[in-house]
């Protein structure tokens, strides 16, 4: 991309405004993809025809190539109109309860299986967003099961999907609170040191002090990089002794259940992406609709056998 984009500001009044037509959901894609600019994909040139009437397609004065402004993302060869992708794209944003595709599809008027592949899609988009960032310095860290329970067995003996939370938060002075930063998630087979660490590794700078109960496994991570600080929790209860994690993970079963009723598990990892991404941007509400946007068109397009896969 090169250049930061400058995100709009919108509500729910403003959205409908701001895009009344396929036209101008086109120009503002452009806008927020290419901030200097439209390229020419061939000699780089910024001077075009007027749009074909019939296709996304712009033909450069220069070398007579043509730009497609969809091409290597979510929307490209799409059947679906670019207004209902944006309001998708709006009521995820701004939805912080989840949307299922029952519920968009009824919103945007399209079917099942189109809301459907649609939600996994800006799903798959907003992991590949979050990916390259890792938390700072200090994080608490903890597992949490989701899923039918077991008969007769509960917390690490349970047979539902492990999941491994971790969540940064300030260590300001004595006489200021803390509070949360930035939240990551995996769903794992096992709690064990390999998925611990694994995770560890791939979501949390080298070096953080991490916060943890005093599970065995968590103890491998002073021999990984990570300083370790475990806290027993014993007959005291861990939300007051590792509060962030345990708020979060207490939001997350009111998403889970309130939203979904429980999650199947072979697309629960773009569940968990979806609730980190809403949560990680929370400060910037305003600003989310531009941020999905730009995050689906970092997204090459995805089949929907790939979708189901």
């Amino acid at each position: 991309m090169g250049t930061m984009p400058t995100y709009t500001s919108l509500n729910f009044f403003e959205f409908f405004a701001a895009f009344p037509s396929e036209d101008a959901c086109e120009e503002h894609l452009i806008r927020v993809r290419w901030p200097q600019g439209m390229p020419c994909h061939h000699c780089g040139g910024k001077e075009f025809y007027t749009r074909l009437r019939n296709r996304r397609a712009y033909q450069c004065r220069r070398c007579r190539h043509f730009t497609h402004p969809t091409a290597g993302t979510i929307f490209h060869k799409t059947r679906t109109p670019l207004k209902a992708w944006f309001l998708a794209i709006f009521c995820v944003a701004f939805d912080k309860r989840g949307l299922s595709a029952l519920q968009l599809a009824e919103q945007i008027g399209v079917d099942y299986n189109t809301a459907w592949a649609m939600l996994h899609r800006i799903r798959r988009a907003m992991a590949k967003r979050d990916l390259p960032y890792k938390l700072a310095s200090p994080v608490e860290m903890d597992d949490m099961f989701i899923g039918a329970p077991t008969e007769g067995k509960t917390g690490r003996g349970t047979e539902q999907t492990p999941v491994l939370v971790a969540v940064s938060f300030s260590a300001p002075p004595r006489e200021e609170e803390e509070y949360m930063g930035y939240a990551k998630m995996r769903a794992v087979k096992h709690v064990d040191e390999a998925s611990v660490v694994g995770f560890a590794k791939d979501v949390i700078a080298p070096g953080s002090l991490i916060r943890s109960d005093g599970y065995s496994t968590y103890f491998t991570l002073p021999r990984n990089g990570f300083r370790h600080e475990p806290i027993v929790v014993g007959k005291r209860k861990a939300h007051t002794l590792l509060p962030h994690v345990h708020t979060y993970i207490s939001n997350l079963r009111s998403f889970v259940q309130g939203t979904y009723h429980g999650l199947d598990e072979l697309h629960l990892q773009q569940y968990l992406d979806e609730y980190c991404y809403r949560f990680n941007r929370r400060r910037h509400r305003q600003e989310l609709f531009d941020r999905l946007l730009l995050a689906c068109l970092e997204m090459p397009e995805t089949t929907f056998s790939a979708l189901t896969q």
